[in-house]
């Protein structure tokens, strides 16, 4: 059982490098879903063009 000591490989700026790539592209995905579903509710809830209907405040 007295063998070699097993190495074990260390690299935390290549560790560290992976996870700040990580959490880029999560945080990317997560204001692109915001970006879409915000566009897409200011679409829906959008007020209709004012100057082609007329109004009647005002008298006229």
């Amino acid at each position: 059982m007295c063998g070699k000591p097993k190495t074990v490989e260390q690299d935390p700026e290549g560790d560290a490098q992976r996870a700040a790539e990580k959490a880029t592209a999560e945080a990317n995905t997560k204001k692109a879903m915001r970006r879409t579903s915000a566009g897409s509710m200011s679409v829906l809830g959008a007020q209709p063009d004012i100057s082609k209907t007329k109004s009647t405040l005002g008298g006229g």
